[in-house]
C-alpha cells in the first residue's frame, strides 16, 4: 500500500503543531506591538455661578490628531476621530509624537479662533502598546 505510516503520520503531526505554535506567537507579537491612543472624551460645562461644580460627562465626539514634524503639528495630515455614545474612543498610531486637539483648528490652523467651548489640546508621544488620553470639551455657562 501507499500510505503514510504511522511513524511519518507522526513527525507530520509535530511539524504542524510546530507550525501552528510559531504562527500564534508570531500573532501574539504583532498584536502586542500595536500601537495607539485610546480613552474617552467628555463634554463639560463650567456654571457661571461661583461654587458651582461642572456638569456634564462622557459623550460622543469629533477631534483631529496630526503628527509633529520639526515641533509643529502636521495638519495636513491630521485624521479625524470620533468617539462612541459612551465618550470610548481607540486609534491605530505608529510610534512617534502627535498632536491632539479640536477638529476645526486642523481644518483651518490659520483662521482658527476659539469659541465658547473650548476642546483641549496635547501633545502626546505613542510607543509600543496604547496611550491612555482622555479628552475634555469644555463650555462656559454664563
Amino acid at each position: 500500500m501507499g500510505g503514510i505510516r504511522t511513524g511519518s503520520l507522526s513527525k507530520v503531526f509535530v511539524a504542524v503543531m510546530a507550525l501552528l505554535t510559531v504562527a500564534s506567537v508570531a500573532a501574539g507579537k504583532e498584536v502586542a506591538k500595536a500601537s495607539g491612543l485610546r480613552g474617552t472624551t467628555s463634554s463639560m460645562v463650567a456654571s457661571g455661578r461661583p461654587g458651582k461644580p461642572p456638569t456634564g460627562g462622557p459623550a460622543s465626539l469629533e477631534f483631529a490628531i496630526a503628527p509633529m514634524h520639526d515641533d509643529r503639528p502636521a495638519f495636513q495630515n491630521a485624521i479625524f476621530v470620533k468617539s462612541d455614545a459612551q465618550g470610548k474612543y481607540e486609534v491605530a498610531l505608529p510610534p512617534g509624537r502627535y498632536w491632539v486637539g479640536p477638529k476645526a483648528k486642523a481644518l483651518d490652523p490659520l483662521h482658527y479662533q476659539p469659541a465658547a467651548t473650548t476642546f483641549s489640546e496635547d501633545i502626546i508621544v505613542v510607543r509600543d502598546g496604547f496611550v491612555q488620553l482622555d479628552l475634555v470639551e469644555m463650555s462656559y455657562a454664563p
